[in-house]
């Protein structure tokens, strides 16, 4: 009994649409041909009885639990729910489904994913130790790694994707400079700071190679919520009139930006100018329009899930997908000069 209710099996199932239970397990597993007519007695079976199969009897017997992990860094972040929104859309109609998680600091944490039996993982690599990646790693389970810091672990089987992070953070950067900003601030995302971050390491590698200083006390990082971001920006600015322009890590930390500026009466683009990453819809509706970076997360979420699938299968994927990222110009930044960008990487200015 569970819950009050006998647990219907694959055998009744069978009974009920008068077949055999490999016919059963043929349209359920969508793995043999079946004729229609018999197809559909057992999905009216299935519903009539009101059949879940076991996932987790189904992968102790090796085949599979038809489930997917994706672990994020934090889930809040648009971009991943972008991501896990699109993947979902495409697997599911293949029989899976997909999981968001938070990575959790704790030691335990990679041992209750591995015990839950999933078939494949999506990682953030920031939202994940290095001593986890290798756990990981070394467990088998395929696996499909998001670029977002610098990696000190050997792959293997693993896939790996740059979605654009390092080049389009040094692009942004280069456009400011190009259009005459000297004294920039980075503000970091929400939480424990990452000092291999691939987007902070293209924002610094371009800093110094167009000849600029910037000093750590420039980046505002590890803050408990907007708040604490809000309140030192604004102490910063108010220090620090010189400052003429913002790079943030996300879009939603540079509508704070903006909000912290017009509150000080440093006007956008005159006197700073404000710049974030991924395109979320907020960049569009907060006033300036926001100029951002834009990463292909449908052609990354199609590349991404389509690799994965591959190492399901066991088979063998590319090891390496990379995308290139795209500046969108709009009114929170200075456009009074004509910019050469690499004919790799694409521009889009857009009139809001």
């Amino acid at each position: 009994m569970e819950n009050g209710r006998q647990k219907v099996t694959r055998k009744d199932v069978a009974k009920e649409a008068g077949v055999s239970e490999t016919i059963v397990s043929y349209v359920l597993n969508k793995n043999r041909y079946v004729k229609e007519e018999k197809r559909q007695r057992v999905l009216e079976a299935v519903e009539k009885l009101q059949y879940q199969p076991n996932n987790i009897a189904r992968a102790l017997h090796g085949k599979g639990s038809r489930q997917i992990l994706f672990i994020a860094e934090e889930l809040s972040s648009g971009y991943f729910s972008e991501l896990v929104s699109q993947m979902s859309r495409d697997v599911y109609k293949q029989g899976y489904m997909i999981s968001l998680c938070e990575s959790r600091e704790e030691e335990e944490f990679v041992s209750q994913i591995l015990c839950r039996q999933f078939d494949g993982l999506f990682v953030s690599t920031s939202g994940v130790t290095d001593r986890e990646l290798k756990l990981l790693v070394k467990s088998g389970i395929p696996m499909v790694l998001f670029l977002n810091r610098e990696i000190g672990v050997e792959l293997h089987n693993a896939v790996l994707v740059d979605t654009g992070l390092y080049e389009g953070s040094r692009e942004c950067v280069k456009y400011l400079a190009k259009n005459g900003c000297r004294k920039f601030v980075y503000l970091d995302k929400i939480g424990k700071p990452c000092d291999r971050d691939i987007h902070l390491k293209g924002f610094l590698d371009q800093i110094k190679e167009s000849g600029l200083v910037f000093e750590p006390e420039q980046r505002i990082s590890g803050c408990e919520d907007i708040k604490e971001l809000e309140e030192r920006l604004q102490l910063m600015l108010e220090k620090n009139p010189s400052f003429d322009a913002i790079v943030a890590r996300y879009d939603d930390l540079a509508a704070v930006a903006l909000s912290v500026a017009r509150r000080i009466g440093r006007k956008v683009p005159d006197d700073l100018v404000v710049t974030g990453f991924d395109n979320d819809f907020i960049s569009n509706y907060v006033s300036p329009a926001l100029t951002t970076v834009e990463i292909q997360k449908e052609e990354v979420a199609k590349s991404a899930m389509e690799a994965l699938l591959t190492l399901i299968q066991n088979e063998k994927p590319d090891k390496n997908i990379n995308f290139t990222a795209r500046l969108i110009i709009r009114e929170s930044t200075k456009n009074n000069v004509t910019v050469q960008y690499p004919h790799s990487y694409k521009i889009t200015n857009r009139t809001c």
